[in-house]
């Protein structure tokens, strides 16, 4: 997730870190969008296939906890989380538990930020 799916998000948000062309710019986001999205749908796979109730067992981690950040940010690029029924799931699961929810009123965060695009 940190060495993957993080770096190619920042293609998607900061394309002029690569170049000052602004076509090459709209190519560049264009084809990190359909890596990320590559990227959710590898770990949608990882997430149907776990043996516990979280990533890493019965537990709730850090694991988790990066899979609820990378939808999230996704939602930010345009990729709706019901899209990733699994994945979306366990990140509702992870904003449920207690210390997360705490966190997530105290810092006002939106679980769901995808936006539809207008027709």
């Amino acid at each position: 997730m940190n060495n993957t799916a993080h770096p190619t998000l920042t293609h998607v948000f900061m394309p002029a870190k690569f170049t000052d062309d602004a076509a090459a710019q709209a190519a560049v986001k264009a084809h990190a969008l359909r890596q990320y999205r590559d990227l959710l749908t590898e770990l949608e796979t990882l997430v149907a296939r776990r043996a516990g109730a979280w990533l890493a067992g019965d537990r709730p981690g850090v694991l988790d906890a990066y899979a609820l950040t990378l939808l999230r940010w996704g939602g930010f690029a345009g990729i709706d989380p019901a899209t990733l029924p699994q994945t979306w799931a366990l990140a509702q699961a992870l904003a449920d538990v207690p210390a997360v929810a705490r966190v997530i009123e105290r810092e006002r965060l939106k679980l769901n930020v995808y936006q539809p695009t207008a027709a």
